[in-house]
């Protein structure tokens, strides 16, 4: 849904309320970062996620010390652990995203870290609401007040998104990215698209195959500037950073490789069968369903392609769903981007009680997440069986409805001229 007219009084404020909404931010960011400071992050520093990138950070800053390095993560590993890790363990600590990371945290990793972390957490918070708000004008749904406002403290409470602030995680920032290019592309701000689309390359795991999908499909429509924006964002991004560090990407491609030696899990697809069935049975079943998933995809894709009324939505909120089951290497926290797909489906209930409906599916999801963790729990560690959980609940839900949920996203972009896609013949 477009935003303007989600809201028409935006258009309307003046330069002064923009000033005075900011100030207003600032001032909750500041006193509730202070409040986490106060009772939590200075006597129970946590957030692992966030630690070894704010690590990385200041020692390039400070010392000028390559974030990739083995010291950098020896240095980390006896900040959480008191000592070195082994093979055996569960993380080593290395910095496995891309260098340009440090471009969205930087000035946090200036400040100690028990204020890093609250102030991250903050700011988490208010991206983790900022996504929640998007989705559902994405979605299209228009929950009553009473739904809407609990649906926020979902979005904040919800197992994989308070999972997500907890561990500093920047799959949020990724979410956030993500569902701002797709409006930027509803509303056909290719240029801002473009660049959001290249913010979400920190996490490449969380949205590879709906990024594949957007460059196809603006190459297809002629959103060239889509596809400008994207590619000069990523040169600007990775030109950049590697004046900062010219080694970067090699030193990457070997963290991340060291990375998945030893996080031993793969995809969450995977990680649910073997929770569920024998090895003997999980792993071919694995390759035969992950395959399945993906071939599913393609007739959705072609016809998005093609401009069929209908098609490019489904094919975001389907792509969306099965990316989040047979991406490698994802876990529960990035799966904050289904916060979209689950609202799409609330926005076809509209037979009496709907409202009540969409509730009583959002208090469920909530008792299944949190229930499976607390059962599954092993010592501080979440079980990986969780991975696979959320996407298939959703696909679940999907596979069921599909017909309904076809006929919503047709009607959705017969609403919304502006985001149906040249004729291609």
């Amino acid at each position: 849904m477009e935003i303007s007219r989600a809201y028409p009084q935006v258009s309307k404020i003046s330069v002064t309320q923009w000033l005075i909404l900011a100030a207003l931010c600032f001032v909750l960011i500041a006193a509730e970062s202070f409040a986490l400071y106060t009772v939590f992050t200075s006597k129970f520093p946590s957030g692992n996620d966030f630690f070894v990138r704010w690590l990385g950070g200041r020692e390039y800053l400070l010392h000028g010390t390559n974030p990739y390095d083995q010291s950098v993560a020896e240095q980390a590993q006896r900040a959480m652990f008191g000592r070195l890790t082994t093979p055996e363990d569960k993380d080593e600590a290395y910095f496995a995203y891309p260098l340009y990371t440090l471009y969205f945290f930087w000035p946090l990793s200036l400040l100690p870290y028990a204020w890093a972390q609250a102030i991250w957490m903050t700011l988490l918070q208010f991206m983790l609401l900022g996504l929640t708000v998007v989705s559902l004008r994405l979605a299209g749904w228009s929950p009553p007040k009473w739904l809407f406002w609990l649906t926020l403290f979902w979005g904040i409470f919800f197992y994989n998104g308070a999972r997500a602030i907890i561990l500093g995680q920047f799959s949020i920032l990724v979410g956030l990215a993500l569902l701002l290019g797709l409006w930027a592309i509803e509303t056909r701000r290719d240029i801002l698209a473009g660049i959001c689309l290249s913010v979400t390359t920190i996490k490449p795991q969380m949205v590879v195959l709906v990024i594949v999908f957007l460059l196809i499909w603006a190459l297809f429509q002629f959103r060239w500037r889509i596809i400008l924006s994207f590619g000069l964002s990523m040169l600007t991004l990775l030109l950049s950073s590697m004046l900062l560090v010219p080694t970067w990407p090699v030193d990457f491609i070997q963290n991340a490789i060291a990375y998945s030696d030893y996080v031993a899990f793969g995809t969450p697809l995977e990680n649910l069968l073997h929770f569920l069935l024998p090895d003997s049975l999980a792993a071919p079943l694995t390759i035969v369903l992950s395959s399945l998933f993906f071939l599913t995809l393609l007739p959705g894709w072609w016809l998005a392609f093609k401009g069929r009324p209908g098609a490019y939505t489904w094919a975001i909120m389907s792509t969306l769903i099965v990316s989040s089951l047979i991406a490698f290497r994802s876990a529960t926290t990035n799966q904050v981007i289904l916060y979209l797909p689950i609202f799409f489906f609330f926005q076809r209930l509209t037979e009496p009680g709907a409202a009540l409906k969409a509730a009583l599916i959002e208090g469920g999801l909530l008792v299944v997440m949190w229930g499976a963790f607390i059962v599954t729990l092993a010592g501080d560690w979440e079980h990986i069986m969780m991975h696979g959980l959320l996407p298939t609940l959703v696909l679940i839900l999907y596979a069921i409805d599909w017909r309904r949920l076809w006929q919503s996203a047709q009607a959705y972009e017969h609403r919304h001229p502006r985001l149906q896609p040249r004729q291609v013949l």
